[in-house]
């Protein structure tokens, strides 16, 4: 799937911390968290939408 920059907003609050909102392939609910050593991502869909908030962790 091709993502258009109208279907995507991406907000840098910090240099550590980004949300991205997009448009969901469908409309399920779900929480999905995942890391690494230096990222977390934590994905939440609702109302066919789908918010994405990346923690990047210092050394």
């Amino acid at each position: 799937m091709v993502e258009k920059t109208e279907d995507t907003m991406t907000l840098t609050l910090t240099p550590s911390l980004t949300i991205r909102i997009r448009r969901a392939a469908d409309n399920a609910s779900r929480v999905i968290h995942t890391h690494t050593r230096r990222l977390s991502i934590t994905s939440l869909s609702f109302l066919k939408m789908e918010v994405m908030v990346f923690k990047y962790h210092g050394k």
